[in-house]
């Protein structure tokens, strides 16, 4: 699925992940390909991202980034994260 991470003033992150694990407001939980519509509210926590695609080495580091909160749109194929630092 595709993952583009925003705060108000830049873009942290946009590539294609396997799996985004996220910290809800009731707890964390993470999102795969195909999950169903919704929006999440996000408490303070960490956003993992692992990639699809491996690096040329094999191995390719997940992306993680410490949010104040935010809001997760999902949709089957994409999601949108709008995230304060």
């Amino acid at each position: 699925m595709k993952v583009v991470i925003h705060t108000m003033f830049e873009k942290l992150y946009e590539d294609e992940a396997r799996e985004v694990v996220l910290p809800g407001e009731d707890g964390e939980f993470s999102v795969w390909d195909f999950h169903q519509y919704c929006l999440y509210g996000l408490r303070r926590g960490w956003i993992r991202v692992i990639p699809r695609n491996k690096g040329k080495d094999g191995k390719k580091e997940e992306f993680r980034v410490l949010i104040k909160r935010g809001v997760a749109n999902v949709r089957p194929i994409e999601m949108d994260l709008m995230v304060e630092r």
